[in-house]
């Protein structure tokens, strides 16, 4: 892996994400005092399923993908991260999942145990790592439900709104995908056969344009949030 350390510092606590919302700047310091900042190159691991589970991460830019590889050795992505989310926390002695960048990606790096002590004496800090965990644990659902009880074209509108709700820069217009067709596939539950099929329907249908492989459009975007919904 390509990986690179520098010291953390306050600016780059951004108070868009859940973990910073509400400190103050005294605070702030605080907090970056016990991390590092961490970049890594695209398609690299930031760390693999079955290591030690010490360290906690905020992507600040870039995205990344949470995966978790079978015995038999069959992938599943369990969720896609954009600056503001966080990954890492877990109450087991290791980690059950991988994580890897899909492009360069910048990440605030803490040790568990500190910033789970300085939560104790930041009464912020500790309601917002716990709506952290109520986030994470709301989208899981979301994702329970969609591969339950949706068909494949509409998993993709799933997926779609998830992007224009939470990748940088995403609109309607123009949704620049960071992950490839694998790995939308394995993310939905679907083989990459499907995901083309469904992708061909979409467009006949009138709901997206693909300008090109890894852009999109969405062309009637109530139909799409419709087909998404997980109501």
């Amino acid at each position: 892996m390509s990986k690179r350390a520098e010291p953390l510092s306050r600016d780059m606590l951004s108070s868009d994400c859940v973990l910073f919302r509400g400190l103050s700047g005294v605070e702030l310091e605080r907090v970056a005092a016990i991390g590092q900042l961490q970049e890594i190159e695209g398609h690299c691991y930031l760390f693999h399923q079955h290591t030690p589970s010490q360290r906690v991460y905020n992507l600040i830019s870039g995205a990344a993908m949470v995966e978790r590889t079978s015995s038999g050795g069959q992938r599943q992505i369990l969720a896609f991260l954009f600056p503001g989310d966080f990954v890492g926390m877990t109450h087991s002695d290791h980690l059950e999942y991988s994580v890897r960048s899909l492009r360069l990606t910048r990440l605030c790096e803490f040790r568990q145990q500190r910033l789970l002590a300085l939560a104790e004496e930041l009464p912020i800090l500790k309601t917002n790592v716990k709506q952290v965990g109520a986030n994470i644990l709301a989208r899981a659902l979301d994702q329970i439900y969609i591969l339950g009880k949706k068909k494949a074209h509409e998993r993709l509108c799933f997926l779609f709104m998830q992007l224009l709700e939470r990748l940088p820069g995403a609109s309607p217009a123009r949704i620049d995908l960071p992950m490839s067709r694998q790995d939308i596939a394995d993310y939905l539950g679907l083989t990459i056969e499907t995901v083309s099929r469904s992708l061909a329907r979409l467009k006949q249908e009138g709901l997206i344009a693909a300008p090109s492989p890894q852009r999109l459009q969405i062309v009637d975007l109530e139909h799409t949030r419709a087909l998404a919904s997980a109501d």
